[in-house]
């Protein structure tokens, strides 16, 4: 796989948890959502990317958290 942001192939696989807080005012009184994907990330610029799930994506389109 290739960065997107350098072109270079030194990349790195990692697993993560990651707490989406849904943005503005109204936010703060909605649940979070908890993603757990692999992120991975470039260890020439730093760039890094990650997938969000097919079950955890209505969570984050309705604003929502199960």
């Amino acid at each position: 796989m290739i960065c997107k942001r350098c072109s270079s192939d030194h990349q790195s696989e990692f697993t993560s948890e990651m707490n989406l807080h849904f943005p503005g005012y109204e936010g703060l009184t909605k649940p979070t959502v908890w993603l757990f994907p692999k992120v991975v990330v470039c260890l020439d610029c730093g760039f890094a990317e990650f997938t969000v799930s097919l079950t955890d994506l209505p969570q984050l389109e309705i604003g929502d958290a199960a």
